[in-house]
């Protein structure tokens, strides 16, 4: 196992980078259930723009944290 040789505060601060992105997909993999398997069409838009909000507000903050 390669991260043991890690110390904790890496380890912890590489999640905050990879958070943003598990996120990401799990709001994806909802979308898509709410729009084939649920098909309501109130409780996909009332998810899809604050995701859009949260999704957009990490990318701006990555974008100028590792310009």
């Amino acid at each position: 196992l390669t991260f043991i040789h890690y110390s904790p505060a890496k380890i912890i601060a590489m999640s905050f980078v990879m958070l943003p992105a598990i996120l990401t997909v799990v709001l994806v993999v909802y979308l898509i259930y709410l729009y084939f398997w649920k098909k309501d069409a109130a409780t996909f838009k009332a998810v899809l723009y604050p995701g859009l909000v949260f999704v957009l507000a990490w990318a701006i903050l990555y974008w100028f944290i590792f310009k």
